[in-house]
């Protein structure tokens, strides 16, 4: 699939520094979350369920902070990427969104439809989404744009490739199919797509030193609030675990 209207054939196959250094945030941040040594072999279902809890509200807020950056957005190639691949492939499609296909996973593990949809958000969560709300909001196109790709680099195998292990690790440890978790496989896949598409668009407009540093420091803030949000389930995860003794 071409991305970005042709811009990825006018790009060097030699990742730029500005591409290593988004993917080397992405990827530190990875070896920092808790979450992601506990789930490879330590995973229980408490712990599982309060990430389809949190990961509901998160789901929805983002497609809100990707409108954002549409509205911020001049550049008619940028807008047209974001509102085909990632709000109408990721919420639009009837019966196919997101949400619905996390919601089919939380059912999966004993969660009613009504504890998905109505899940309170924790603290950490609350204070995750309102940093990318800003970054997406209050700042330039491109700051939101980098801000909301990093989240999709966290799929890329140079970054840590975070859905496909959350798939073994769900598959192996919980007892769940490949149907069941199916989230984590359609992100696994669908943000190679998304997370270049994105990493391109930035480096083809991104003309000067200043443009491309403020770019760089969103992606390092959404990153610090990815950490956030990870280490708030992961912390609720180990008590409800403990608390069902």
């Amino acid at each position: 699939m071409e991305v970005a209207c042709g811009v990825s054939a006018k790009m060097s196959q030699q990742k730029s520094s500005f591409a290593a250094t988004i993917d080397k945030t992405v990827a530190d941040c990875n070896d920092r979350l808790l979450w992601v040594p506990y789930s490879k072999d330590k995973l229980t279902k408490q712990a599982a369920r309060v990430l389809i809890e949190q990961w509901s509200s998160f789901t929805r807020h983002s497609r809100q902070c990707w409108a954002f950056v549409v509205g911020n957005c001049p550049i008619v190639e940028v807008r047209k990427f974001i509102v085909t691949e990632n709000l109408y492939e990721e919420e639009a499609q009837e019966g196919h969104s997101h949400f619905e296909i996390l919601a089919r996973m939380g059912m999966a593990l004993g969660l009613t439809r009504n504890e998905i949809v109505n899940a309170k958000p924790l603290p950490t969560t609350m204070v995750a989404m309102h940093a990318w709300e800003a970054l997406t909001k209050n700042r330039t196109w491109y700051e939101g744009l980098a801000a909301k790709s990093v989240l999709e680099r966290t799929n890329n195998p140079n970054c840590g490739n975070f859905s496909h292990y959350q798939a073994e690790h769900w598959m192996r440890q919980l007892g769940l199919t490949k149907e069941d978790t199916e989230f984590w496989w359609m992100h696994d896949s669908v943000d190679q797509i998304h997370g270049d598409g994105s990493l391109k668009l930035l480096e083809h407009y991104l003309t000067t030193d200043a443009e491309k540093k403020a770019a760089l420091r969103a992606a390092e803030e959404s990153m610090m609030a990815w950490q956030v949000y990870f280490d708030g389930f992961y912390y609720e995860g180990l008590r409800r675990t403990a608390a069902r003794g």
